[in-house]
């Protein structure tokens, strides 16, 4: 069989599009690894369209799989070995995130004690967390691109506590945090008592309108929504509702593990749709780590082998927008649907 005939019927199967070049990817990532976590990483595509793709491979003999992971044949590797290798060739030093850390060592070194005690991410919220790293550099970027130094700011849902960031670095004239989780929120709160600066932080839904008195009233947000269109755009299209004027910029991740590139490309119409442009999409910017309910994901159910992860292996693009002439928000209600899954959908 052809990698363009299996990549159709995986396709097919799963309902998500997937090509030739994902098929050839994922032969490359298993050259390097069996860990099906790692080898999703390398593969950077869908979640169940690679488990879907690695039974199809055991199927026509180019891959074994195993209780300890996935293997290539010897048919598999003579495959493999005429296809792109899959290198990781970015800086150790920022970790591909094109951003460095040392003119905020101080914010750091207190941000790393604070988040020791941050509460556990909860399955039922679709929480997890980025590295300590990652919050910092969204920081740092955010400082870079002057949407930090005496903005005022807006978060929208807040586990990676880039609230606190913000806080601690003083340079923001005003936070506001709207959370779901109230361990979140009482965190938060408490953090900014007990480290002396001030941040308005309220324990609300993310499917309802933002109220009225936050619209129109920030220059920047940052938000982390769960990777569905419906998730995506109540969240970013309520951070875009609070921006003050044309220039307002707002900053989110969007993964390549819980989306195709037919979603990426659904999302990015349906945000233009706002009048805001990407200035920015950072490839793989975003590292998270791993929840620790990985066996109660709909991804577990779905990998042929029930392996547990040896490292961090979620990520996600980083992008930025700004607004344009003529710009406006979302204000839906979405509070009895079910905006957190769709297909492509593995973490929850």
């Amino acid at each position: 069989m052809d990698l363009k005939t299996l990549a159709k019927q995986v396709s097919n199967k799963s309902k998500i599009t997937i090509t030739i070049s994902d098929i050839e990817r994922l032969l490359g990532a298993l050259r390097k690894s069996k860990n099906p976590w790692d080898v999703i990483d390398k593969s950077d595509f869908p979640v169940p369209a690679v488990f879907e793709s690695i039974r199809a491979l055991d199927k026509v003999g180019l891959v074994s799989v195993s209780r300890n992971g996935f293997y290539l044949t010897v048919e598999g590797k003579n495959v493999a070995k005429n296809l792109h290798p899959v290198d990781d060739i970015s800086c150790k030093a920022c970790e591909g995130r094109g951003i460095i850390l040392e003119k905020f060592s101080e914010i750091k070194n207190k941000f790393l004690k604070i988040q020791k005690r941050r509460p556990a991410p909860l399955r039922k919220f679709d929480q997890g967390y980025v590295t300590t790293g990652t919050t910092l550099s969204r920081f740092a970027l955010a400082y870079e691109r002057g949407d930090v130094y005496g903005k005022e700011i807006f978060v929208l849902g807040d586990d990676d506590l880039i609230s606190i960031v913000l806080g601690i670095s003083r340079l923001p004239k005003r936070i506001t945090v709207v959370e779901i989780d109230k361990r979140l929120t009482d965190f938060i709160q408490e953090t900014g008592v007990k480290e002396g600066f001030k941040v308005d932080v309220q324990t609300f839904d993310l499917r309802r309108p933002i109220p009225r008195q936050h619209r129109d009233k920030y220059d920047t947000f940052f938000t982390d929504p769960p990777e569905t269109l419906k998730a995506a755009d109540a969240f970013i299209g309520r951070g875009i509702a609070t921006l003050r004027q044309p220039g307002s910029a707002g900053y989110f991740g969007f993964t390549r593990r819980e989306a195709s590139l037919t979603k990426w490309y659904e999302l990015q119409r349906m945000l233009l749709k706002y009048n805001i442009v990407f200035t920015d999409i950072i490839h793989n910017f975003n590292e998270y780590i791993n929840w620790g309910y990985e066996e109660e994901t709909r991804a577990w159910r779905l990998s042929p082998s029930k392996v547990k992860p040896n490292k961090n292996w979620y990520r996600s693009a980083l992008y930025r927008l700004e607004t344009l002439e003529g710009f406006r928000g979302n204000h839906k209600e979405y509070i009895e649907e079910n905006i957190y899954e769709d297909q492509e959908s593995s973490t929850t």
